[in-house]
């Protein structure tokens, strides 16, 4: 879709969110309260299929379109699997099936998956939304080939174990499980874990704009000895380190979802991707602590929303991957590229002036 018709989108999605996605509804989701109507009504906005082709009843979005609506979502920590869905359905139709109604997930499994006729065996750990979803999407390595696999949620087992943020996470067991759908894709399963990735550090970037909002509307209301605290120096260095870690990782969420869209479904930004996971995970610890060291007492109750988007933060930061994990691909890739790639790889850019 062209820029003004993302720009209008984008914004009625982020009226709607503040709107039906409040602190009242993340908190029941914290305790195991499904919010059917906003799943509703998300469905019905079409926001799932907006990368879905319109051939295939989508919207006839982009890549880039679904990850700003992304970033939106993470602005409102939308406790729903919007992202997961969204991601799904972009696989299904890339693979020439029909993207179902409903919550699905993503149980990206690699070599840990096997797909022998139409049965898939494994186990996944930490699957997003895993107890709710109506089906689990895969993408495995079976005959030499990449095969798109969709799952219904009453044919696996689920382990429930829920986030850090009280989201329903678990982990899904797969023996000898009948396939609902399957076929060959143009995503292999490691452009799927990339794509995951990406997915996750666009929800970051939104959700760590907001923490930063949050604290410092709070430190210039916060009054202490007579004046708010956002003019007291300790709290300015606070705010200003926070500042630059939220910007970093906004710019390299970004950048990464400039790449992939313009290098394409199948291998677009690789690279981009494992430095923005990398970083948006290495700064969403220090983001949260900062943002709850200059709110003070209140930073930590439960009854502010700050910790909606902190402890998503956290959770976010493992899922497809930890800093740790991506900071090895890139070192991998470094190793084999030879010592005299590394320098023109961190300085040339197509977009430089």
């Amino acid at each position: 879709m062209d820029r003004e018709t993302r720009d209008m989108l984008l914004e009625t999605a982020g009226r709607f969110f503040s709107e039906r996605s409040g602190k009242d509804v993340v908190n029941g989701v914290e305790k195991g309260v499904w919010p059917a109507d906003l799943w509703k009504e998300i469905e019905e906005m079409g926001l799932p299929l907006i990368a879905v082709p319109e051939a295939q009843e989508g919207v006839g979005g982009t890549l880039a379109d679904l990850l700003a609506l992304l970033r939106v979502a993470g602005e409102h920590a939308v406790p729903v699997p919007l992202a997961e869905t969204t991601l799904a359905n972009l696989l299904v139709a890339a693979s020439g099936g029909k993207p179902a109604s409903g919550p699905s997930t993503l149980a990206l499994g690699g070599s840990d998956l096997s797909l022998q006729g139409n049965r898939l065996s494994g186990k996944v750990m930490r699957v997003p939304f895993a107890s709710v979803a109506d089906r689990f999407v895969s993408v495995v390595n079976a005959g030499g080939k990449s095969t798109l696999v969709v799952v219904a949620r009453d044919e696996a087992s689920v382990e429930e174990t829920p986030s850090h943020a009280g989201e329903p996470y678990g982990t899904v067991i797969f023996d000898n499980t009948p396939v609902e759908f399957s076929a060959t894709s143009a995503v292999s399963a490691d452009r799927a874990l990339e794509l995951a990735a990406l997915m996750r550090t666009m929800q970051m970037a939104g959700a760590a704009d907001k923490v930063l909002v949050t604290a410092v509307e709070y430190c210039k209301q916060r009054v202490q000895f007579g004046r708010p605290i956002s003019n007291f120096q300790a709290i300015q260095h606070m705010l200003a380190e926070l500042a630059s870690c939220v910007a970093a990782t906004i710019a390299s969420a970004e950048s990464a979802s400039r790449d992939a869209d313009e290098g394409g479904l199948e291998e677009g930004g690789s690279f981009s991707i494992a430095a923005a996971k990398t970083q948006c995970s290495d700064f969403a610890h220090r983001i949260a602590a900062l943002s709850h060291q200059s709110m003070g007492a209140m930073g930590f109750t439960h009854e502010h929303i700050l910790h909606h988007y902190t402890r998503r933060l956290w959770v976010w930061r493992r899922d497809f991957g930890s800093e740790a994990f991506w900071g090895e691909k890139i070192g991998q890739a470094f190793a084999k590229a030879g010592r005299d790639a590394m320098w023109p790889a961190l300085t040339e850019s197509r977009y430089a002036a």
